[in-house]
């Protein structure tokens, strides 16, 4: 039935907890990506998709910036 709407599937269980962690970062990394190909705008209304804090939506860096090298500490 999930392949046939074209839904994620995986099975959990919450009486041992088996793949629940799983289950939540697949859907994540799923969602992540769409957001970085561009599928989806979590700034358009009605996408689904919502950021917390709105000042957390400074912190988020594209994935090229990651790479660089952090700069030394001038301490």
């Amino acid at each position: 039935m999930a392949e046939t709407y074209e839904l994620m599937f995986l099975e959990t269980s919450a009486l041992t907890g088996e793949n629940v962690e799983e289950a939540f970062l697949k859907c994540a990394r799923t969602i992540l990506n769409k957001i970085d190909s561009g599928e989806l705008d979590p700034e358009r209304m009605g996408s689904g998709i919502q950021y917390g804090d709105a000042s957390l939506r400074q912190l988020r860096q594209p994935r090229s910036a990651q790479a660089v090298a952090p700069q030394p500490c001038g301490c």
